[in-house]
């Protein structure tokens, strides 16, 4: 099922906000006609899960929240 430009750019904002760098070399999307693959979103939330699992404890834990509500923000159950 598509993800809407809308909810992958404010998904992937809420990434980069955490402190992951993947998210932040990721482009936004923009004007694709009916949404971005949901295997745009499930990489995005993959390498960023991936990236926070490096970092330290309390970064971990804040990483892993921003990457279950971006998944959710983009309507991914399975990723």
């Amino acid at each position: 099922m598509p993800i809407s430009d809308d909810d992958y750019n404010t998904a992937r904002q809420m990434l980069v906000d955490a402190g992951s760098d993947s998210a932040s070399k990721s482009h936004k999307k923009h004007g694709t006609r009916g949404g971005s693959p949901d295997s745009h979103g499930r990489s995005l939330l993959q390498e960023a899960r991936d990236e926070f699992n490096m970092m330290n404890p309390v970064a971990r834990v804040a990483g892993r929240a921003a990457v279950v509500e971006a998944a959710r923000k983009m309507g991914i159950e399975e990723w």
